[in-house]
């Protein structure tokens, strides 16, 4: 259908195969709308639909095929074959795409997004004449965490959605404009909404760039809504008070009882003269309002505590510490032909970042290298170990690489932020220095750090959260958890294991847990462990509420309300307001003497001089950027030279943390998902030795 005319050519000549540089004259004149044109494109499009079925009324692709559209304007009102139409078996390629190989008109588009985008080269075209054909080469599934792209560049009802066939025909559907919650770029997406339910999710082209029309979405960022109807989710709110169940109980009742539970452990911590703390755990994915709430509920009464789920060490002193900077930029890779990536599967743990790695890789002269696990990014990358020891040797000019970093040209870096739960986690930064002093020719910053969750570097924007350790357990009143799934954070699962193993043992007279969320991670444990009370707190999920988020490029990202809540739900800073509303007509004994004092956290030297410089420095030595330049009137200087303390660095290999990207990450939407469960099935299936049961039900369903 790419047929055009050249003026002085016997016959039509294909667009897409014609360079107009090299093989073109000057002078060429091009015809795209004359009479052998039109001619030349009916009779292609007849041997389009020459074994094309008439089943169009009954095709998911009803409004937005491409096929109907041309064979509007270029076909023709009868056939001139007779014979029978052919018929090609359907092909089994997974959970994700159904396959109606019928109506296939080998366009080939599939083949090559799998072997040029993908980089899984599983499809291809097998067979000549009338009986080539599309699938795989041998009998396997579309592996690949990509494929359901594949459906949205059919132009044909060929390859479809198998999990929500038949849901409705694209002017039946109501379409909004939203954010992927499953990966830290949060990347925008297009919601289609159906009688107040998610039908499908497609991605949408953002920026103004034309190298970032990236539309390309993973199987996750598809289809992790069906999470949002999972049997998994209750909408229930209860108390369990002694394994007893109270049902039918308002949400008045709820806070009730919660503000009456801490106004008492307040007046037992004053007989015995100590201030036990009440623990808030929120999720990295908690959106900006949620953390904002916190942290005044914090200022006002000092013995809630606030930890976050991950282990970060790193300081958030200036945003280039806590972000992407500049790798993603398209001027920045062009100019770029070193990459170096560092204890980072980009593959699994941002698909957006490998697609735009693998692109400049295939521009040419780029060379990546990788420290840590082999893994298979789907370009060729040079891996040089897997031990940080190995960074430090080359930073010191002792490996073979360092030539190549010394003569490479805008140098960039990627880590990962689950380095930085290593106890050697606080020699990386100044490793890092070191690398960014030495070898960098510009001044541009070398570091990139890749957050997996949607709003991690929006927390390290407010404030310096710690993690939750043994010390807070030992003196906590209570746990309250916020969005926050057991299964997937690592920190919440090992406490857990130790109160069962009774190692860190929790008494039963003063302990209550207040969980937060939209399904009970904790409900199956809370009989096993001697807790008074156990209050859940049923939430609206991601589409179901508005927030505000910072994504790991530093980039302001805003979702609203989409599908309406449950009844008996409510949104995270509607439930925390309420309970801020009602503590504040209470006088707690261990909050008189913060009453009329405003604190100010010291603990870090950089904030602490920043505070007395501007209380020393006269309004003319004030400027914007330059303060800290600025040498009369100030009795502190910003940056002095400091005792670096030595860090022991461990020779512990660096392992993959993500090993099944569909029930993994930092998300806590997809290991209830039907549809990654099933991925994960099938990924098990292909790489496991040993298969469980459960693998087993799931691939047999």
């Amino acid at each position: 259908m790419c047929l055009v005319e050249l003026k002085k050519s016997p016959k039509p000549i294909v667009a897409c195969a014609m360079n107009a540089k090299t093989t073109l004259s000057p002078n060429s004149e091009i015809f795209t709308n004359s009479p052998l044109v039109k001619k030349a494109r009916e009779n292609i499009m007849e041997f389009l639909l020459l074994n094309h079925p008439l089943d169009c009324p009954i095709c998911d692709q009803g409004g937005e095929c491409d096929l109907q559209d041309q064979s509007l304007f270029f076909t023709f009102t009868k056939k001139r074959f007779y014979s029978y139409k052919r018929i090609v078996t359907n092909k089994n390629l997974g959970p994700i795409v159904k396959t109606v190989m019928t109506r296939c008109i080998h366009c080939t588009r599939c083949v090559r997004f799998a072997t040029e985008i993908a980089g899984v080269e599983e499809l291809g075209t097998f067979g000549r004449g009338i009986n080539t054909e599309i699938g795989t080469y041998v009998d396997k599934v579309f592996q690949s965490e990509l494929s359901g792209n594949i459906i949205d560049i059919c132009p044909v009802g060929a390859l479809t959605s198998k999990p929500y066939p038949f849901t409705g025909r694209d002017w039946e559907l109501k379409k909004t404009c939203s954010i992927d919650p499953s990966d830290g770029f949060g990347l925008n997406t297009l919601v289609f909404l159906k009688n107040n339910i998610i039908v499908k999710i497609l991605g949408r082209y953002y920026y103004k760039n034309s190298d970032n029309l990236s539309q390309w979405i993973t199987d996750k960022t598809r289809f992790i809504f069906d999470s949002l109807f999972s049997s998994n989710r209750n909408t229930n709110k209860f108390i369990i008070k002694n394994t007893d169940q109270i049902n039918n109980i308002t949400w008045d009742g709820i806070f009730k009882n919660l503000i009456l539970i801490i106004y008492l452990f307040d007046h037992l911590e004053r007989h015995a003269m100590g201030l036990n703390e009440f623990i808030i755990m929120f999720d990295e994915s908690s959106s900006l309002e949620v953390i904002g709430i916190l942290m005044m509920l914090n200022k006002k009464y000092p013995f809630f505590r606030l930890r976050r789920s991950a282990k970060i060490k790193i300081s958030n002193d200036f945003e280039s510490n806590v972000q992407i900077n500049n790798i993603t930029d398209h001027h920045t890779l062009t100019r770029s032909n070193l990459c170096f990536l560092i204890g980072t599967n980009t593959r699994y743990e941002s698909p957006y970042l490998n697609l735009k790695l693998k692109k400049r890789f295939l521009k040419g002269n780029f060379q990546i290298f990788t420290l840590g696990s082999v893994t298979n990014l789907t370009f060729p990358s040079i891996s040089i170990g897997s031990n940080l020891n190995k960074f430090k040797v080359i930073v010191e000019g002792n490996s073979f690489m360092t030539f190549s970093i010394k003569n490479s040209r805008n140098l960039l870096t990627v880590l990962n932020t689950e380095m930085l739960y290593r106890q050697d986690s606080g020699v990386i930064s100044n490793i890092f220095n070191i690398l960014n002093n030495v070898y960098s020719k510009t001044n541009q910053v070398i570091f990139n750090l890749l957050n997996t969750s949607l709003n991690s570097v929006g927390i390290s924007y407010l404030n310096m959260f710690e993690c939750l350790s043994n010390k807070d357990l030992n003196n906590a009143t209570g746990l309250f958890f916020i969005n926050n799934n057991r299964k997937m954070s690592s920190i919440t699962t090992k406490f857990i294991e130790s109160f069962m193993l009774n190692y860190l043992p929790l008494s039963n007279i003063d302990k209550i847990i207040i969980e937060q969320n939209s399904t009970n991670s904790f409900l199956d444990v809370i009989p096993k462990l001697n807790i008074l009370n156990y209050i859940y707190l049923p939430n609206n999920t991601f589409f179901e509420s508005s927030g505000n988020y910072i994504n790991t490029e530093g980039v302001y990202k805003h979702t609203i309300k989409l599908i309406s809540s449950k009844e008996d739900t409510k949104d995270d800073w509607q439930m925390l307001r309420k309970l801020t509303t009602m503590l504040t007509p209470l006088i707690f004994t261990s909050n008189t003497s913060y009453d009329k004092k405003i604190s100010y956290n010291s603990s870090n030297i950089f904030n602490f001089k920043n505070f007395m410089s501007f209380f020393y420095l006269t309004t003319r030595s004030l400027s914007k950027l330059s303060f800290h330049l600025r040498d009369h009137n100030q009795i502190f200087y910003l940056m002095t030279e400091q005792k670096i303390k030595k860090v022991k660095i461990y020779l512990s290999q660096l392992k993959k943390w993500l090993e099944d990207f569909y029930v993994g990450g930092s998300d806590n939407y997809s290991i209830h998902s039907l549809t990654m469960q099933n991925c994960s099935a099938i990924l098990r299936l292909n790489t496991a030795t040993f298969l469980s049961a459960e693998t087993l039900i799931l691939v047999n369903k």
